[in-house]
């Protein structure tokens, strides 16, 4: 059942709408929460923004590493007993991953179709 706000005399019962101006239990709370949720969010994204340039330098340090492995080879020939064979070599020079160059946007092309009139 709702609280009388009126006595049965009409006039306005001032102690519940004292005790109503004065209870702010909540209010305050719901606020604290938002402001640290706001932080707390804010702080999240600057740190996963952080994480990614971070992996992305180990994976191009990873990826130099594999670059650097020299798969090339050679052996010399053989001869004996009247025959030869030739000896064998390949050369791997070995690469860097090139750093991610940033493109400026560009107008994409027009792929409307109008149709037949």
């Amino acid at each position: 059942m709702a609280p009388e706000w009126r006595f049965l005399d009409g006039s306005l019962n001032l102690t519940m709408l004292q005790k109503l101006w004065n209870d702010d239990g909540g209010a305050l709370i719901a606020m604290e929460y938002l402001f640290i949720a706001t932080i707390l969010v804010i702080g999240i994204i600057v740190g996963l923004s952080g994480v990614r340039d971070a992996v992305v330098v180990e994976l191009t340090e990873l990826g130099n590493a594999i670059l650097a492995l020299s798969q090339g080879y050679s052996f010399s020939g053989l001869t004996g007993c009247c025959a030869f064979t030739d000896g064998s070599q390949a050369i791997d020079t070995p690469s860097l991953l090139v750093t991610p160059t940033c493109t400026p946007p560009f107008v994409p092309s027009v792929i409307d179709v109008i149709p037949c009139q």
